[in-house]
Order: structure tokens, then sequence, then C-alpha cells
């Protein structure tokens, strides 16, 4: 019965310490191919609190097939391919877009249906209220906001990760059970790679 209750103990330790954390080589412990990359859950909560700064993210979140996703740790469930995300402003010009911000050998691109700017690239997006596009790399909508999201200029909080005045983090709002549904892509999902 000891021995059960120490493997059981070292196990559960195993799985709680291996979540975002960084190895030797600084990799971040996730799988750097088209796969499983922690989807649907607070992208910064990770990227600006246990990883190192060159991974800091200005914003981030998980794009779905479909927004009535079941497991949103299923990576079947994720849209693959390399997605942009784009910031317009109230004439829908855009702002920013993550094409413009790219860096170059980011393991981050790799991760299925990650959207996400690195806070190295951009600091800061200017406080105002920007309606969100996702595209694909050859410009194909494929979601776009229903209403204006606004953002402060502040940094991320993971004391108040579901901001209102500054939505940086997709995924605290747009989860499965949120205040709304997952990012998904709205045309059609074979789109996806």
């Amino acid at each position: 019965m000891r021995d059960i209750l120490i493997l059981l103990l070292l196990t559960m330790g195993v799985l709680t310490f291996s979540g975002c954390g960084e190895d030797d080589e600084g990799i971040t412990s996730s799988s750097s191919t088209q796969g499983w990359h922690f989807q649907g859950r607070d992208c910064l909560a990770c990227h600006n609190q246990d990883l190192k700064e060159d991974k800091h993210l200005l914003f981030a979140g998980t794009v779905y097939k479909d927004k009535d996703v079941i497991n949103q740790d299923d990576e079947n469930n994720s849209c693959g391919g390399e997605l942009l995300v784009n910031f317009l402003d109230k004439d829908f010009n855009a702002v920013y877009s993550s094409k413009d911000y790219k860096a170059e050998g980011s393991t981050g691109y790799n991760g299925k249906g990650n959207i996400f700017i690195l806070q190295r690239e951009l600091r800061l997006l200017s406080a105002d209220t920007y309606s969100i596009q996702i595209t694909s790399a050859d410009g194909v909508i494929l979601a776009a906001s229903n209403f204006s999201h606004k953002f402060s200029s502040a940094d991320y909080d993971a004391n108040t990760n579901v901001d209102f005045n500054n939505r940086i983090s997709c995924n605290a709002c747009h989860i499965k059970g949120g205040s709304t549904s997952p990012l998904y892509v709205q045309v059609n999902s074979n789109l996806c790679k």
C-alpha cells in the first residue's frame, strides 16, 4: 500500500511540474512539431509567468476547427497551418498584423492552432478598441470577431487574466464553458491543415 501511495505521489508530481516550464536547454516541454501545445489554456499564464522573457507573448490564443470542440487538448480539433491575426481599427484597416512581427526560428509557429505575437517583436498594442481577424498565410479570412475588443496597453496580469479592458489572452474568455465560445474557423474547416 505504501509503495502504491509513493508511486501515485510521484506520478502526480511529474504531471504537475511538466506543464509549462523549460528543460535545461530552454526548450519548452511541449511538442515542437505541429501538434499538442496546451491548446485552449491561458497562453500567457505560461508564456508570461513561467517561461523565459524571450518566449513572452503580447497576445495569444488557440483556433479550433469549429466552436463545438469537445476536447480542446485533442490536436485533431485545432486548425493547423500558418495562422495570422490582424487587429483592425474602426474603419477595418489593419493596424497590427502578426505577419509583420514574425520571429524567425520561433518554435511557437510549430504548435497547432496557435495565434500570437511575441512581446520581443512588439512590446505593446496601442490602447484602443480593435476588431480581430484571423487569416491563413495567403490572406483567406478564417474568422473575424463579432464585436470589438478593448486593449489598454497594460502588461498581462495573471490575477486578472479575464480582463475586459485588455483582451490580450484570448483563451481566458474563448474557452469551452467560458464567457464566449472557443475561437474557431467560421468559414470552412477544410482550410485547416
